[in-house]
C-alpha cells in the first residue's frame, strides 16, 4: 500500500523538477561550486531548516534534522558537481556556462532537498537525526574525502548512511521507474594512474640521434592489454584501460617525452594492486628496452562501495512503501562504474541504490554525454525512498 510518504513525494514532484532545473543551468566543477551551494542553502532555510554548516571540506554543504525522540543520526549524501562537457542536448534548461550536470547530481541534489522538505515536515516523528550531506567533488574523488575530513560524519555522529544514483547505468533490463541494488556492490574499486616516457629529441629526418617516446608510450599501450586477456580470471570482472596519450608538438620532431593517463578497475583491493603492479612492471620494462626512462604515478586510489547486510535488507522493506514491489530489482551484473561514496560506506555501514531515470521511446545517451538526459518525471521517487527510509530504518 502507497505510504503517506510516497504520496507527499509525489505531491512534490512539480518543485522536484523546477529545482533540477535551475540546478542544470549552472553547472560547477569539483570543489569549486559556489552557485549550486548557496541555492541549497537558501532551499534549506526556506524549508525552516536552520540547523546547517556551508564551506564544509571546501563549498560542501550539510544540515541537522532533529526528531522529536532520542536515536541515531542517519545521513543522506547527494552529489552536486558537474563536468567539463559543452551540451548539447537543446534543452530549454541547458547550461550555457561550458560545463554539464551529465551525470545527473543535478537530480540528485534536488531529491535529497526534497527527502529534507517531507523529513523536516515529519520531524515529530523521526527517532534520532538526519544529516543532509550535498557533497561537490564526486567526480574525481576529492570531495567525500575532503568533507569527511572536516568532520561531516561528526557532531553529531553519523551512524550509517544512504545515497542513490539516477540515470541510466543499469543497462536495457531496467526501466524508468525502477529502483535496483546490488545485495554486495554498488560500485567498483578504481585507480587512475599515469606513466610518463622520457626519450631524447631530435629531427626525425635522424631517428638514431634520439630516443622515440612516443613509439615506447604506444608499445606500452599494447603490452598492457594482456592484463585483460592473459592475467585476469574470466570469472572476474577487470578493467586495465588507457584514455589519454600527449606527446609532441611538431609532425616533424620526435620529442622528449610522451604520457599516457589511464584507469584500473575491479572488485577486489588484491586485484587493484596486482593490475597497478603488472602496469609499472610492464611499463618499466618497455622503457627499459626503448632506450627511454619512466616515471609512473597513481592520482587516486578509491576502493569499491560496500553495500552492508543490515541496511541492504532494511532498504527491501522500505523501498516497497514507494514503488510497486515488481519495480524494486536486484543488479546481478554491475556497471564498472567508481562512486566516493565509497569513502563513506568504508567509515560507516551504507547503502547505495540506484534510481532507473532512463528516457522513453527516444534515445538513451549514457552518462558523461554532451546529450545526456533524464526522465524527470521518476524524481519523486528518490525523494520519497529517502525521507521513508529516514523515518523507518530505527524501527
Amino acid at each position: 500500500m502507497e505510504s503517506q510518504i510516497a504520496i507527499q513525494a509525489k505531491a512534490l514532484q512539480d518543485q522536484l523538477v523546477a529545482w533540477r532545473r535551475e540546478f542544470h543551468q549552472c553547472p560547477e566543477l569539483k570543489m569549486d561550486t559556489p552557485i549550486t551551494s548557496g541555492k541549497i542553502e537558501n532551499i534549506l532555510r526556506q524549508i525552516g531548516i536552520t540547523d546547517i554548516r556551508t564551506h564544509v571540506g571546501g563549498n560542501g554543504v550539510c544540515c541537522v534534522i532533529h526528531g522529536k525522540y532520542p536515536g541515531k543520526c542517519l545521513g543522506i549524501r547527494a552529489d552536486c558537481d558537474g563536468l567539463p562537457i559543452k551540451e548539447e542536448t537543446g534543452l530549454p534548461f541547458a547550461s550555457t556556462n561550458g560545463n554539464m550536470h551529465a551525470c545527473g547530481h543535478d537530480a540528485h541534489t534536488s531529491m535529497a532537498l526534497g527527502a529534507a522538505k517531507l523529513i523536516f515536515e515529519h520531524r515529530n516523528e523521526l527517532k534520532g537525526k538526519v544529516k543532509m550531506i550535498f557533497q561537490p567533488f564526486e567526480e574525481g574523488d576529492g570531495g567525500a574525502k575532503a568533507m569527511i575530513a572536516d568532520g561531516v560524519l561528526e557532531n553529531p555522529y553519523v551512524d550509517a548512511l544512504i545515497a542513490l544514483h539516477t540515470g541510466n547505468l543499469m543497462g536495457n533490463n531496467f526501466q524508468s521507474g525502477d529502483i535496483c541494488y546490488h545485495p554486495e556492490y554498488s560500485s567498483f574499486a578504481t585507480r587512475s594512474f599515469w606513466v610518463n616516457f622520457k626519450g631524447r629529441s631530435c629531427h626525425v629526418c635522424a631517428p638514431q640521434l634520439g630516443v622515440d617516446p612516443v613509439m615506447a608510450a604506444c608499445t606500452a599501450v599494447m603490452q598492457l592489454q594482456v592484463l585483460i586477456t592473459k592475467e585476469r580470471e574470466p570469472s572476474q570482472p577487470g578493467i586495465v584501460s588507457v584514455q589519454m596519450i600527449h606527446g609532441g608538438a611538431r609532425n616533424n620532431m620526435i620529442p622528449d617525452e610522451c604520457r599516457i593517463d589511464g584507469s584500473i578497475r575491479s572488485t577486489s583491493k588484491y586485484m587493484q594492486d596486482y593490475y597497478f603492479q603488472r602496469v609499472n612492471e610492464i611499463c618499466t620494462a618497455v622503457a627499459n628496452g626503448m632506450r627511454c626512462t619512466v616515471e609512473i604515478g597513481c592520482p587516486f586510489n578509491l576502493m569499491p562501495t560496500v553495500n552492508d547486510n543490515t541496511m541492504v535488507e532494511k532498504f527491501l522493506t522500505v523501498a516497497p512503501k514507494i514503488v510497486p514491489e515488481e519495480n524494486i530489482k536486484q543488479i546481478h551484473n554491475l556497471q564498472p562504474i567508481g562512486e566516493d561514496f565509497a569513502r563513506f560506506a568504508d567509515v560507516r555501514p551504507s547503502i547505495y541504490f540506484f534510481h532507473c531515470s532512463s528516457l522513453k521511446n527516444v534515445e538513451n545517451y549514457p552518462h558523461h554525454s554532451n546529450k545526456f538526459n533524464i526522465d524527470e518525471s521518476t524524481l519523486w521517487s528518490g525523494t520519497g525512498i529517502f525521507a521513508q527510509f529516514a523515518l523507518d530504518w530505527q524501527k
